[in-house]
């Protein structure tokens, strides 16, 4: 299989994490030789948080209020993981990226530069309220402190202002195989529906 760039989007909580884990396995199994490299701008952005860094301090209080990371630190670091870590004939997977205009132009020089074809957008379409739900579902599953009710609203809106526009502007790009996917869904449903629109199964 010729190497191919996938990229997921959706609201926070929309199991986009999940889905893009799924695809990974299936790569991974089916063409092994290949491999996978995988990016989650969300575990990326935690690690930093996480940090004694002055600007994971900083990145904090922001992502504490809900908003998303200026455009500069998002495509610092998904593009400093592909230089670094990348290599030659590997399926790339991105989870979380680009999530605004800005940032949008910076990554859509990565696929010519690594002579991918057409990027593959798969958007997981939910409601803010399903969404909201997952999420709050989430946070008290896996302890996450940053996902309080006020920062997942907050994190909605953003969505609804900077990322949706983004959504848009691919479903016209040429250079884009634009996928919208009913979210809303178990699972297994959600992959399977995946999968029949990539035509990997």
């Amino acid at each position: 299989m010729k190497p191919q760039i996938f990229v997921f989007f959706g609201r926070s909580g929309c199991g986009k994490g999940t889905q893009a884990t799924l695809l990974t396995k299936y790569l991974n199994e089916t063409d092994p030789k290949a491999g996978v490299f995988y990016v989650s701008t969300g575990d990326e952005f935690r690690k930093l948080i996480n940090g004694d860094t002055y600007t994971g301090k900083k990145l904090k209080s922001i992502v504490d209020g809900g908003q998303f990371a200026p455009e500069f630190l998002a495509s610092m670091l998904w593009a400093n993981l592909m230089t670094q870590n990348y290599k030659e004939g590997q399926h790339m997977i991105i989870d979380g990226s680009p999530r605004k205009m800005a940032e949008a132009l910076t990554f859509d020089s990565v696929a010519p530069f690594y002579g991918f074809g057409k990027v593959k957008m798969i958007y997981m379409n939910v409601s803010s309220e399903w969404a909201t739900d997952k999420a709050l579902k989430r946070a008290e599953a896996q302890g996450r402190l940053d996902d309080t009710t006020e920062a997942i609203a907050k994190r909605m809106k953003a969505f609804d202002d900077f990322l949706y526009p983004v959504i848009m502007s691919y479903k016209e790009n040429p250079n884009v195989d634009f996928m919208e996917i009913k979210g809303e869904q178990s699972i297994d449903e959600v992959h399977q529906e995946i999968m029949s629109a990539l035509e990997l199964q």
